[in-house]
């Protein structure tokens, strides 16, 4: 009787251990999440170049002459927003990578934030500035880059153009979609030396 006992009280505690060992599904969910590697969000200039090159990519053979880039603005007021940073930046960074991309091609670009001289100050030099007192009063260009944003709760439209200014004739175009969650919100996107960069605190 006593053995018969003894032996029920110990496949009782073996099962009793066994369940506690087991963690529960939702335990093992959460260390297998811990486990995994959060999925980094693509960096904004995989898109703006991206859009880059689908506008040079079938361009023909265009008449020589300087290519300038403009700043993409809001599709409806063709102005910055003043109150949406986020898609400012974007603009911003949208300029630089369409002038990048037209320099690692050939063409002759022209920078037209660039000032008659350096200006040196204790922490920096600068050559690049948007006074108009700085700039040149005329500047020789043949072809511009200008696009539009059309910002939306999932994703920014964007649309570039190439357009000859001497004939108001679009020769090349492209449009894409840049996620929200590239650009984050205002908060977290601040400007650094003309790029785009994301804060994640």
């Amino acid at each position: 009787m006593n053995t018969a006992k003894a032996a029920l009280m110990l496949g009782t505690a073996l099962f009793t251990t066994a369940c506690v060992q087991l963690p529960e599904p939702s335990e093992q969910r959460q260390q297998t999440a811990v486990l995994q590697p959060e999925v980094a969000v693509t960096p904004l200039l995989y898109y703006t170049e991206r859009i880059a090159d689908r506008l040079f990519k079938d361009l023909k053979p265009i008449t020589p002459g300087a290519i300038a880039v403009v700043s993409f603005t809001d599709v409806k007021s063709l102005a910055p927003d003043p109150y949406n940073l986020s898609m400012n930046l974007l603009g911003l960074q949208l300029q630089e990578s369409m002038l990048t991309v037209a320099s690692q091609l050939g063409y002759q670009v022209k920078e037209l934030r660039l000032a008659s001289s350096v200006k040196i100050y204790a922490d920096h030099e600068r050559m690049l500035s948007r006074d108009i007192n700085e700039l040149a009063t005329q500047q020789s260009v043949r072809y511009v880059i200008a696009g539009t944003l059309n910002q939306s709760e999932n994703y920014t439209t964007v649309n570039a153009r190439l357009v000859d200014i001497q004939t108001n004739t679009v020769i090349a175009a492209a449009s894409d979609l840049v996620p929200s969650a590239v650009l984050g919100s205002a908060e977290q996107v601040q400007l650094r030396q003309q790029m785009l960069y994301r804060n994640s605190q």
